[in-house]
């Protein structure tokens, strides 16, 4: 593993406070980044970011001029709008943060390590009460499964910890892939340690299918030619010798009970961000309409009886009603238009960038696209940030794919 620099790299404690630190202390939902959008804006100012701010402000208008006219509840329209403007203002800073920023090695190194010391922390945090909290998520994980503490890091919930360090895991797991790691089993220990005490299935899974989906696309020849084929053979070897001894040594372990849960459908949080999403959204959305959505914020108060029917229970309140689903979020808020839109851009991005032609944005850009559909929601700036690495042209020139060639293998850069 490289040394650390002997100084401290002036974009690290913005990674640190977005990382670790963006809603510690604060109330569920309520983030650091959100309350600098002040000075996140005049930064921005700076460079002068006329089109995207016309651009955001006229797609805007014709969603709030009809659901004027469909009636809304402009309290809460308007404190959505304004949020949904953070997550804007956001974005642009993420977005000069990147450009100006050509350490993102040095950063996602940094990261890894600060994650590695804050994990052993909060092991031992697991036996002290008062400390345990701030580390550990403790509710029901699925049916039958109580009691089970899993890392949230200092964030609110397990999934988006897992969810934030997706990009670096996926850098390093694409580094090791291609054999490109010094010191490979450390780095992957610090990676998927943390990854998998989150027990958050829908992240570990959307990488996992991220990068088997980057294999199949670049076809077999030349990732033979390079060995990356038979290292991942043997990788997945090696983990199903695990999973199968695991499997008899533990038959009624935490995994095997939710797969199960999840195949049987009894899964609440799986089929609560697929299924159950699309059907609530659905049913919500059509009281106003079903191209323009119900309206910024309006989805809340629109849906709680429909909620209380649908799980047969009345201790939601309007806090509960959530789709933890970014299209299904977006469908109920902006109808059909709005996702419509959504998938324009990410497509128009995708070619107008070229990501295809870099493996680790390509492979971002598969995780983000499929992870939008089973989690997430619109307001989520992990998200965005994800989406904006995706579409950074010269992001990582060592995963840049010649034209001519059909590889993984690239000349090594730094780690």
């Amino acid at each position: 593993m490289n040394p650390p620099a002997n100084h401290i790299n002036k974009y690290l404690p913005a990674a640190i406070l977005y990382f670790f630190l963006n809603g510690f202390l604060l109330p569920v939902g309520l983030l650091y980044t959100t309350l600098l959008t002040p000075l996140l804006l005049i930064w921005v100012a700076r460079y002068r970011y006329i089109r995207p701010m016309l651009l955001y402000f006229l797609l805007l208008v014709p969603f709030i001029v009809a659901h004027g006219f469909l009636g809304v509840d402009w309290t809460f329209y308007g404190y959505s709008v304004a949020l949904s403007f953070t997550v804007f203002v956001f974005g642009l800073a993420f977005y000069q943060y990147v450009f100006f920023c050509h350490s993102l090695r040095e950063i996602f190194q940094s990261i890894l390590l600060i994650n590695a010391l804050l994990t052993v922390i909060a092991l031992i945090a697991l036996a002290v009460p008062g400390l345990r909290e701030f580390f550990w998520y403790n509710k029901a994980l699925s049916r039958g499964i109580e009691g089970i503490e899993r890392l949230k890091m200092l964030t609110y919930e397990p999934s988006y910890y897992s969810f934030m360090l997706a990009p670096i895991a996926i850098y390093y797991l694409l580094k090791a892939i291609r054999n490109e790691l010094p010191q490979r089993a450390t780095y992957l220990a610090l990676v998927l340690i943390p990854l998998f005490l989150s027990l958050s299935f829908g992240v570990i899974l959307g990488i996992a299918l991220s990068l088997l989906l980057l294999l199949i696309i670049r076809g077999g020849g030349q990732l033979r030619r390079y060995g990356v084929l038979r290292r991942v053979a043997g990788w997945a070897l090696l983990f199903l010798a695990v999973a199968v001894v695991a499997f008899l040594t533990f038959p009624d372990n935490v995994i095997i009970r939710r797969l199960d849960n999840i195949l049987a459908g009894r899964d609440s949080s799986f089929t609560g961000r697929t299924l159950d999403s699309f059907i609530l959204s659905l049913d919500i959305v059509r009281k106003k309409s079903l191209f323009w959505g119900t309206g910024f914020g309006q989805f809340k108060l629109l849906g709680l009886d429909r909620f209380r029917e649908f799980y047969n229970s009345n201790k939601y309140t309007l806090r509960d009603v959530v789709i933890p689903n970014s299209i299904g979020d977006l469908l109920g808020t902006l109808g059909l238009i709005g996702v419509a839109i959504k998938l324009f851009l990410e497509g128009y991005f995708f070619f107008r960038t070229r990501v295809f032609r870099n493996d680790y944005r390509l492979t971002l850009f598969l995780f983000i696209f499929v992870y939008q559909f089973t989690g997430s929601f619109i307001s989520n700036i992990a998200e965005y940030a994800i989406w904006i690495l995706a579409f950074k042209p010269d992001l990582f020139p060592e995963f840049q794919r010649p034209s001519h060639e059909n590889t993984l293998y690239s000349p090594s850069l730094a780690v």
